[in-house]
Parts: C-alpha cells; structure tokens; sequence
C-alpha cells in the first residue's frame, strides 16, 4: 500500500466532511447505476504494454450542494494492458465543481482518490502471486448529464483517467493507466433546503 495514497484519501475525506453534513443552501441526494467501457494499458521503467479494453459497472451515490457534487462509488473495473487483465473492486471518493449549460443540462470536471482491491489476475508475462491487493489512485474526469423533464432522474455520459500512486506488480516497477468511458442513469434520492 501507498502511504501517499493513504494520506491523499483521508485529506480529500476531511476535507468534503463539513460539505456533506453542513452545506449551505439547497442540496439534493441521489444514486446511479454505473456502466461502460475502459481502455487501459500498463507503463512503468521497463516499457509500455498495448492496450486493452475492459468493462466497468458499479453504483455511484452523491450529494449536490450549490454548484458541487461529492460521490461515492463502488465499482468492478477491469485494468492491466496487453496480456495482463487485473480486476478490482474500487471505491472512489470524487469533488467537483457542476456548471449549468443551458436548460437541464450539466457539466461535472472532477477529481479525487481511489482505493481499488484486487479480486482477479490473468498474465502471461507476470506472476500473478505478485500482483498488488490493493491500488491507490487519483481520478480526475467529466461528466455531461441531462435531468429527465421531471427533475426525479437524469442520465449522463463520463470519462475519467486514473493516476496511478501504487504499482501493478510487486518488483516490476509498472503501473496502470486506465481510461473509462461511462454512461449513468441516476435518480434523485431526497432534497434539502435550508
């Protein structure tokens, strides 16, 4: 594990605490299903993988407050490059500023930090005894979405790349560098005005 992972993670956590629990003005909750593509390959000292395409599919749950959504994901995503395929769990922790763009449009640029933990390895060219349980990341992405007419659900499109901050491979000095293309369909949970 990554203790700058570690630390990057509890920062971004205090710091979106009081957004959560203490934000001014209207809010809304909400949830969404998680689905798409992810394109993926591995890099490090030694040399560059070719790409791979993978899935991702998970659940996002959130907060708006004013112009910011904070989220929070669970995910299967699938990682590695070339004839290595890595599957994780990931639990990413996103803040991001949300601008209007005409009717019930938005657009979302975010960032944050992940955790993923291993639960699969296919290689031919590593052993997979030596892959990484767990994975530190820093997402950064965005979102355009649209509200459905009656404000209740919305839809949208999203596409994130992760820096990695910990290895792939125990020893082999080699990372991944996943892009993911998204679509959600999410529903309004409950909204608060103060």
């Amino acid at each position: 594990m990554c203790s700058t992972g570690r630390a990057l993670l509890l920062v971004l956590f205090i710091a979106s605490t009081p957004a959560l629990t203490a934000a001014q003005g209207p809010g809304s909750r909400f949830a969404a299903v998680v689905g798409g593509a992810t394109l993926s390959d591995m890099a490090g000292l030694a040399a560059t993988s070719d790409s791979r395409w993978g899935a991702t599919a998970g659940l996002l749950f959130g907060v708006n407050t004013w112009r910011t959504a904070i989220t929070l994901e669970g995910n299967y995503i699938q990682k590695g490059g070339g004839d290595t395929r890595l599957d994780y769990i990931e639990l990413p922790l996103t803040i991001g500023g949300v601008v209007p763009t005409g009717g019930a449009g938005r657009v979302r640029v975010y960032g944050g930090a992940s955790v993923g933990f291993k639960v699969s390895c296919e290689s031919d060219v590593a052993s997979c005894d030596t892959a990484e349980g767990t994975e530190w990341g820093l997402p950064i992405g965005i979102q355009f979405g649209r509200a459905a007419s009656s404000g209740a659900s919305f839809f949208a499109f999203d596409v994130r790349y992760t820096f990695a901050l910990s290895d792939a491979f125990e020893g082999l000095d080699v990372y991944n560098r996943p892009w993911q293309f998204r679509l959600m369909f999410g529903k309004v949970l409950g909204v608060r005005s103060e």
